[in-house]
């Protein structure tokens, strides 16, 4: 057990997500199953359990990683994910009508670059932001490579995947509000992306490239009005609600979800939805609860910290679980348009689930520093 580091509460809301990944996923990946497997519906169960392991094993690596190799090779880190980004829009494999996806030769796992790229600016802007933390004039210095680098994830990845792209650009701007980068730069560099998203969705009829421009916009115009245009349109969103919906106090039990055979994807992007509806709206809140309660949790961390990088780090990291969560979450009961999100350590996907465990490491990673920190602190006390 000496390589299980980090605060145990937040190892607790791991296995706690892990539990309800399993169970759901088993649940809402049946018709797949028949239609994809011939009928076995524990094949996706145990694949998910694969991803899991796979994915508590990378935690337990990350979190034996010093943070201060966090910082030295986070600009190593982040110039091979974004490598991995261009090399997506060359030879990306087509899922779900989006060239996102990169496959390793010879054993034939397929990722997502954007799951390690969104990982990877955030670990290179806490660097930044800690490095200049003491000099105003370098916050300043700091703000134009924040936002080179950030424009090159964020426009790689845009093109196929705007709802990451948004937050993503999202989360580097809490952060350097919060490292104190002059609020006009923030406030021009958030200004000016706005105008770029609204560009770009007036213009994607006449850009050849930006082919799913029209669905961007038509979720949004969905969304502002649901009432207007084909009710089919609206099927993603209606289902997932007519899934909560049903769901009552209590749920329908594990398994007799309904929806899983109309929603698309319910065992990724809609997952909320039968969480919701199979554990009523107690299951729901404690899934809720779970990502806010590691927003707190993480929050503690950061206070213990006595170094920037590491505050930094976790607080983004952070940032970045928890919004996820909230805008899946939110797209299941309609808060929000659709947006493709996962549920973080939830959802079905290898991918997913293993960037979701590189930031549970490095998150983790701050917390038994911090640990080390006080025990030294107390033995030199004594």
């Amino acid at each position: 057990m000496k390589h299980i580091k980090g605060d145990p509460r937040i190892w607790i809301i791991i296995l706690f997500l892990s539990a309800v990944s399993l169970l759901v996923v088993y649940s809402a990946t049946g018709a797949l199953a028949y239609k994809m497997r011939g009928g076995n519906t524990s094949f996706y169960m145990f694949k998910q359990l694969g991803s899991i392991a796979m994915g508590i094993g990378v935690i337990i690596l990350m979190s034996n990683i010093p943070c201060r190799l966090y910082s030295r090779f986070s600009l190593i880190f982040l110039y091979f994910t974004i490598l991995l980004l261009v090399a997506a829009l060359f030879v990306g494999v087509n899922l779900n009508v989006a060239s996102r996806w990169v496959e390793v030769p010879i054993i034939g796992l397929r990722f997502q670059p954007s799951e390690l790229a969104k990982i990877a600016i955030i670990i290179y802007v806490a660097r930044m932001l800690a490095q200049h933390q003491d000099d105003r004039e370098g916050l300043k210095k700091a703000f134009r490579p924040i936002m080179i680098y950030t424009i090159i994830v964020t426009g790689l990845i845009f093109k196929d995947n705007l709802s990451t792209a948004a937050l993503i650009f999202g989360i580097i701007v809490i952060m350097m509000i919060i490292g104190q980068i002059p609020f006009k730069y923030i406030l021009g560099t958030g200004f000016a992306a706005i105008v770029l998203i609204t560009v770009v969705l007036l213009l994607a009829p006449k850009v050849s490239f930006l082919q799913r421009a029209d669905t961007w916009r038509a979720r949004i115009e969905r969304y502002i009005s649901p009432e207007e245009g084909d009710k089919d349109m609206n099927y993603q969103s209606t289902q997932a609600k007519i899934a909560v919906a049903t769901g009552g106090l209590f749920g329908k039990g594990p398994g007799n979800s309904e929806q899983r055979n109309f929603l698309p994807h319910p065992y990724s992007d809609f997952i909320y939805a039968i969480i919701a509806e199979e554990y009523g709206l107690w299951g729901a809140l404690f899934s809720l609860v779970a990502y806010i309660f590691l927003l707190g949790r993480i929050g503690v961390i950061v206070r213990k910290c006595t170094r920037t990088f590491p505050a930094f780090m976790a607080l983004g990291l952070g940032f970045l679980l928890v919004a996820q969560a909230l805008i899946n979450m939110g797209v299941s009961v309609g808060i929000f348009p659709v947006t493709g999100q996962p549920l973080p350590l939830v959802s079905m996907g290898t991918s997913s689930i293993v960037s979701t465990c590189i930031a549970f490491g490095a998150i983790l990673s701050v917390s038994a520093q911090n640990r080390e920190e006080t025990e030294q602190a107390k033995a030199v006390e004594s």
